[in-house]
């Protein structure tokens, strides 16, 4: 049979400083990852490179994979799983790369019938990860399941789709007079607007995204205009920009005229819209409350960072915003401020993380470690028992009399033994208050001069209850210890 052998304190202690280490490297790797990924500031990090706006932060670029490169990609998305989804439009496709810009896959509709897809200029993907393409061409939106097969087409007989967006379990489609609600399956449930040059009216949108609050903001492209449209009303809410005399659009240089032509829009976490002018190059900043020009992100230009009659805006968690750069044939991924906790927490608050697990280690260091005071008696039955070398590890140090360390000096290979001390006025009043013999008298003066946690182990039961009643100490008997460590199995054999 095998014997359950009970830790020690002092391997007890080894063992939770061994854990309590491992805990604190793990919390220092995580602060490192912390670090590391840590969202964006809203007060900008160090310098943005030269004419970059700090605010809006070119991370890196995707031009293709493996050779084979983006033709006038129309639009960029981020889906749940923080995958890129590039409406790559003249290759009719939709390819499909990993939040690093490695690439993952190709969604592809047919060549020909129910699900062929053409010129494909925009795409989003709802939180079941079922991805919705929208072909203008074809006058359709085809749905893909996650394995980037075709498994539904929604058709639209006397509009033109344009612009798409997923808003939870609503799918939202702007087209050339006005904007279709439905369910994700395609079902129809309401229509905002129509034709015109009013206000809560549309000719041909070229973007939209909503808002929590049922706030749909539109880049009303052909009325040079962004409008916020309450969802529940179908009233503007405000406008910024206004419809251009149809006969001089292009070359109208009025005051009035705030865009070249707002193509596409998209909204941050900070209630902040981003709208690409696609025929100026330019990327503007509005406030969604109001619809105030805040300031203009990005400009015209070839090098990373600037854009070239670019197209779809689409903004993702975190702070990252792509930008389908149209005719520099490739998509740009930047990163702005976000709001929130680790936006405004100190790079040193995630340490006090660590803190409860440094406390718990200097405790463990420093902490008053349990004294034990043994007699000749409690000695004498561990020189013969069959337990010693259990017993031995348990202890590891025990204060003695000092000829009782004599006497047992050679006996033990592992147990160390310490002469107790004691004050002679402290063993004149303990003498004079028990009467005991000079011995037993010197052990508990010797265990008051000791402080701190102590154990008395002892084969006198009325040693032990002078101790525990008049000095406060624990104490064990030979049989008790072994209890202890064995959990009551003492009597049963070892085994190999």
């Amino acid at each position: 049979m095998s014997t359950r052998v009970v830790v020690g304190g002092g391997e007890l202690r080894k063992y939770l400083l061994i854990l309590l280490g491992l805990l604190l490297l793990l919390g220092l790797l995580l602060f490192v990852y912390y670090s590391v990924n840590r969202p964006p500031q809203i007060v900008s990090e160090g310098k943005a490179r030269e004419g970059q706006d700090p605010e809006f932060r070119f991370l890196f670029a995707i031009y293709g994979f493996e050779g084979d490169l983006l033709n006038r990609p129309s639009f960029a998305t981020f889906g749940p799983d923080g995958r890129i989804y590039v409406a790559d439009t003249m290759k009719n496709r939709v390819v499909v790369f990993d939040s690093q810009g490695n690439f993952v896959g190709l969604v592809k509709g047919e060549a020909t019938g129910k699900y062929k897809l053409r010129w494909p200029i925009s795409v989003a993907v709802a939180n079941d990860g079922r991805i919705y393409v929208l072909s203008k061409q074809e006058r359709k939106i085809i749905v893909f399941n996650q394995d980037y097969k075709p498994i539904r087409a929604i058709e639209f007989d006397n509009v033109i789709p344009s612009a798409l967006y997923i808003k939870d379990d609503r799918l939202y489609v702007g087209t050339d007079k006005a904007i279709m609600i439905g369910t994700l399956d395609g079902r129809l449930i309401k229509t905002i607007g129509r034709f015109g040059k009013k206000e809560g009216q549309f000719d041909l949108i070229g973007g939209l995204v909503v808002s929590d609050d049922g706030t749909i903001y539109v880049a009303d492209s052909l009325n040079y205009r962004i409008q916020a449209i309450d969802e529940k009303t179908g009233k503007a809410k405000w406008v910024y920009g206004k419809p251009l005399p149809p006969k001089s659009a292009i070359q109208f240089r009025g005051p009035e005229r705030k865009f070249g032509l707002p193509s596409s829009i998209t909204l941050d976490e900070r209630g902040r819209l981003y709208v690409v002018d696609g025929l100026s190059s330019e990327i503007h900043l509005l406030d969604a409350k109001t619809g105030q020009f805040i300031k203009k992100v990005a400009d015209i230009g070839h090098s990373e960072g600037l854009v070239y009659y670019p197209d779809g805006i689409s903004y993702g968690q975190g702070g990252l915003i792509a930008v389908a750069d149209k005719f520099n044939d490739r998509v740009q991924i930047f990163r702005v401020p976000v709001p929130g906790i680790a936006s405004a927490v100190p790079r040193w608050l995630p340490w006090l993380a660590l803190l409860p697990i440094l406390l718990l280690i200097l405790w463990l260091l420093f902490a008053p470690k349990v004294k034990f005071v043994a007699d000749e008696a409690f000695l004498s039955r561990v020189v013969s028992s069959e337990h010693r070398k259990d017993i031995e590890s348990a202890l590891k140090k025990v204060f003695v009399l000092k000829e009782v360390a004599a006497k047992f000096a050679d006996k033990f290979e592992r147990l160390k033994l310490v002469e107790l001390q004691y004050d002679q006025s402290v063993f004149d009043e303990i003498k004079q208050n028990y009467e005991l013999e000079d011995w037993a008298t010197s052990i508990l003066a010797g265990i008051k001069k000791l402080g701190g946690r102590r154990t008395l182990l002892s084969e006198y039961d009325f040693l032990r209850k002078i101790a525990e009643e008049d000095f406060d100490v624990a104490s064990m008997n030979y049989e008790e210890l072994l209890e202890s460590l064995y959990g009551g199995k003492k009597n049963e054999e070892k085994t190999a």
